[in-house]
């Protein structure tokens, strides 16, 4: 049976559109409205189409909210996001493109699923004769190491930092993530890679493989729940002639939002 729309709001209920029709009095309800009472006392009663169609199975009418109207409904987004032509689908709205965040200076504003978050990533100083430098917003590289310092020499070269805004439980298997090298001019490239994930994958969420020679991809392969913040740290190794050249590090967080657009 259709479902009424239980308030005391006139709006939500009407008297019907009655004509003479051979001797014969036929009534009717507008579009979105139902008839119910008696013949003798009858009554126009707005349809809830949101309460009709949350029914499994039926046909979604909005991806986030559904608010009755009388005779109607509208969909609603939640904050920080905006509605689409279609009248149902919701949109992220980029803060940080529109200039509404209030990230301040020396941080970057990044856009994540329903707002935005300022960020400034630092370099690590692990201590010893380990040293980093920022050589730009997102990238540090580690000072030259002395010659007889292994532990210096097997430190990540470079240390990256990337952010990525997820919609809550992505499909997957689902690539998020690719590191690549390429041989600087007048030197020659490693001859082999390794890929591998150093941390923030204690549930088993990625895996990392190899796409091409050259190219390693971290691969979302259980799907994750927002609202989270989560950090995976991936590293690759270039060797040459079988000898260990240098490793580079990345650190990607990711924004998980707490909807699934």
């Amino acid at each position: 049976p259709p479902a009424w729309s239980a308030t005391a709001d006139p709006a939500f209920s009407r008297k019907p559109r009655c004509a003479q029709v051979e001797h014969a009095q036929q009534c009717r309800c507008e579009p979105g409205f139902h008839m119910s009472g008696t013949a003798a006392a009858s009554l126009c009663q707005d349809v809830d189409e949101c309460e009709l169609y949350q029914a499994e199975g039926a046909p979604r009418l909005c991806a986030h909210a559904c608010v009755n109207l009388p005779g109607s409904y509208r969909c609603a987004c939640p904050s920080g996001y905006s509605l689409l032509g279609d009248g149902k689908s919701c949109e992220d709205i980029d803060e940080c493109a529109l200039s509404r965040d209030n990230c301040t200076r020396g941080t970057t504003c990044i856009n994540t699923g329903g707002g935005f978050q300022c960020v400034n990533p630092e370099c690590p100083q692990p201590g010893g004769n380990i040293t980093y430098v920022k050589t730009s917003p997102f990238q540090c590289e580690r000072n030259p190491c002395p010659m007889d310092s292994r532990s210096c020499h097997q430190a990540p070269k470079t240390i990256s930092f990337h952010y990525l805004p997820l919609p809550s439980n992505l499909l997957t298997p689902t690539p998020l993530f690719r590191m690549a090298t390429a041989a600087a001019p007048g030197r020659p490239g490693p001859d082999s890679l390794r890929f591998g994930i150093v941390g923030g994958n204690n549930r088993g969420h990625f895996v990392m493989q190899r796409s091409d020679r050259q190219t390693g991809e971290l691969i979302l392969v259980q799907s994750l729940k927002g609202p989270q913040t989560i950090q995976v740290d991936v590293d690759m190794s270039e060797y040459l002639d079988r000898t260990f050249q240098a490793k580079h590090l990345s650190k990607i967080t990711l924004f998980i939002s707490a909807y699934e657009f």
